[in-house]
């Protein structure tokens, strides 16, 4: 595997939600991998579903718990979201 397809397999391997979103996630130039990469001094993020501090799933939106076991959460590998540009 070259340099590049380590890169895009990494990204696609996000454990967070493609659906949070922060200002910080903005300046990100691939898919978050942990909540630091996320959260900003503010800890202020939103579920782009539902524009909102909660999710579809009516629960806190942060990146330790926007994971793989909430009902809603959408993989970046299975084409839920964009990776950020």
């Amino acid at each position: 595997m070259n340099e590049s397809n380590t890169a895009a397999s990494t990204s696609l391997q996000s454990p967070i939600c493609a659906a949070l979103r922060s200002k910080k996630y903005y300046f990100l130039s691939r898919a978050p991998l942990e909540s630091a990469e996320v959260l900003d001094a503010s800890n202020d993020c939103w579920c782009a579903a539902t524009h909102d501090r909660v999710g579809p799933d009516l629960d806190s939106v942060h990146p330790d718990v926007c994971r793989a076991a909430r009902s809603c959460f959408r993989s970046l590998y299975a084409g839920g979201g964009q990776n950020p540009t």
